[in-house]
């Protein structure tokens, strides 16, 4: 059947798992997935064309000893189904380059067995684990090789197996992870991946590469990125729960840096979390509504014009010196704060129109302060009149 014609989705899963997934096929076989994206092929037959001596691969059997012949299965007759927890090994740029790598290197002696479910209520073979070892296999057109076939019942029970995967392997990434508990509504994890979910596409940012864009940039960290959406510098009331929770302060802190950084391609989940932080602890000190977000604005250009190396955003985690990952919002917030007096020094000079808003200053005492924990300060009433 072609894939084009397969149904793409064969479990229960949310709608907005099929939002976010909408833009690509997430059931395939390995043959399948290659065609789709042929960059990965066309670069190993381009290295392959240049090699002097090309080197015969030996077969399975013969690095086997004879009296333990380990059973081959034939990968063309397995799929992957991301529904159903399975990972797109094409889809990561450092799992590409691995795979590119294995297949120009392709050796028996190495090649661990891959992993497959056969899903006894529907009569099919799907691969649980190996999908870049099967890659590189079937680029190299070898479609026979080593694994372990498992008896599974159910597709539920294929999809719990690779959720408690992680005990003993690092592979699973977090974006796997939280595609699955998306999917999933009975997922103890689910209300936290659907507010995430909901966050970047209120936002306007991209959770993932293969879905970033100028109008939708990437956030990489999805964890920092939940940690933010979880602590009371999201702006969420005290107290709200997973599956109620927006992020007013993450979306402000995202609405600012794309209208000061246009056409930004990424933005470094360090200096998100640091403006966040900054705008909690900050949010009685400076205006509020339409008001706050200009001064906002103006603050973040402000410092992007201060130094050379600030007009990429990706310097400012080691220039402004808060580059460790435990304390982002801490070292951020206040490390924004002796730049806000740096660039807004002179902002209280000369005449001023009525009902200005004064620009705060941060005392010593007060970025000690932030630079520990970050709490929102009292209202200064000599700011304004």
């Amino acid at each position: 059947m072609n894939v084009a014609n397969k149904r793409q989705y064969t479990s229960e899963v949310t709608d907005q798992y099929k939002e976010q997934t909408s833009d690509r096929r997430i059931r395939y076989t390995i043959e399948e997935n290659i065609e789709t994206y042929p960059e990965i092929l066309n670069d190993f037959k381009d290295w392959k064309s240049k090699q002097k001596v090309l080197r015969i691969i030996p077969t399975f059997k013969s690095v086997m000893h004879e009296n333990f012949l380990f059973p081959l299965f034939d990968i063309r007759n397995a799929e992957i189904r991301e529904d159903w927890g399975q990972r797109n090994a094409l889809l990561e740029e450092g799992r590409k380059a691995k795979i590119l790598s294995m297949a120009k290197n392709f050796d028996p002696k190495l090649f661990e067995p891959i992993s497959v479910d056969y899903i006894a209520l529907l009569d099919i073979f799907i691969i649980r684990d190996g999908g870049g070892r099967s890659h590189a296999s079937m680029m190299n057109e070898i479609f026979h090789v080593p694994a372990i076939v498992r008896y599974v019942s159910s597709a539920d029970e294929s999809r719990n197996l690779f959720m408690t995967q992680d005990k003993n392997s690092a592979t699973i990434s977090k974006y796997d992870k939280f595609l699955q508990d998306l999917a999933d509504v009975n997922s103890t994890r689910h209300n936290k991946s659907a507010d995430t979910f909901a966050l970047a596409k209120s936002s306007g940012i991209s959770l993932h590469n293969s879905h970033s864009s100028v109008e939708n940039p990437l956030i990489e960290g999805l964890g920092i990125l939940q940690k933010m959406l979880g602590k009371d510098i999201s702006g969420d009331s005290k107290g709200t729960k997973w599956g109620h929770r927006s992020g007013p302060n993450i979306v402000r802190a995202i609405d600012v840096i794309k209208e000061v950084f246009p056409g930004i391609e990424e933005i470094p989940v360090s200096t998100l979390y640091a403006l966040t932080a900054f705008i909690h602890m900050s949010q009685n000190r400076i205006p509020s509504g339409n008001r706050g977000h200009e001064r906002l604005v103006e603050f973040i250009s402000r410092v992007k014009q201060s130094d050379e190396k600030l007009s990429d955003l990706n310097s400012w985690v080691t220039v402004l010196k808060y580059d460790s990952s435990n304390n982002y919002g801490t070292y951020g917030a206040a490390a924004l704060m002796r730049k806000w007096n740096e660039v807004f020094k002179m902002a209280n000079k000369g005449k001023k129109m009525k009902g200005f808003y004064k620009f705060v200053s941060w005392t010593d005492m007060e970025i000690d302060i932030i630079s520990r924990a970050i709490i929102p300060f009292a209202r200064d009433e000599s700011l304004y009149k």
